[in-house]
């Protein structure tokens, strides 16, 4: 019997975790100060209700994070020992544990590339979803909203890139 190892994670692999990785780290950040100067974003965050949970998880990775919405209107990180473990993420189901933090919405990236695509503004989102490059669990309404906050602040972030530029009008 031989044992093989696994293949070895490129320089490039290593770098797009690292930064998928940081920016997870930075949305709770990113949606709070943003907030202040995009009303898109504002109106967006003030849709969903306070103690709203949603997560980013990325398949084949131990890359996921979670954030909550608190009362004034701004996120926080959820720690993952504090995300509840006996209910699915995005179920709408209560866990047993009170001290657990549920999870209404559930974005899941197919694959590393995909949510560096995204998460460095060379892939929209509307492309990834045509791609179906994530998939969703959760209710729907919540779900749209967080798509538009996301848009918004991609589309804030990275509108010098390509993918982001409005295409030029057509000549009469």
């Amino acid at each position: 019997m031989t044992s093989q190892t696994p293949p070895r994670r490129t320089l490039d692999k290593r770098a797009q975790a690292l930064y998928v990785r940081v920016l997870l780290g930075l949305l709770p950040t990113l949606l709070s100060v943003l907030r202040h100067l995009s009303p898109k974003i504002r109106t967006e965050i003030d849709y969903l209700a306070p103690g709203y949970t949603f997560m980013l998880s990325v398949g084949g990775t131990d890359l996921a994070g979670t954030c909550t919405r608190t009362d004034g209107g701004a996120f926080k990180r959820v720690p993952p020992d504090r995300v509840a473990r006996d209910v699915e993420p995005g179920s709408g189901l209560a866990s047993a544990d009170a001290d657990a933090v549920t999870v209404d919405y559930v974005i899941d990236f197919r694959s590393l590339a995909y949510a560096f695509g995204c998460f460095s503004g060379g892939l929209t989102l509307k492309d990834a979803l045509a791609q179906r490059a994530f998939s969703t669990r959760g209710p729907n309404d919540t779900g749209v909203a967080l798509t538009y906050l996301f848009t918004a602040l991609l589309k804030m972030f990275f509108g010098w890139r390509r993918a982001y530029r409005r295409p030029a009008a057509a000549m009469p």
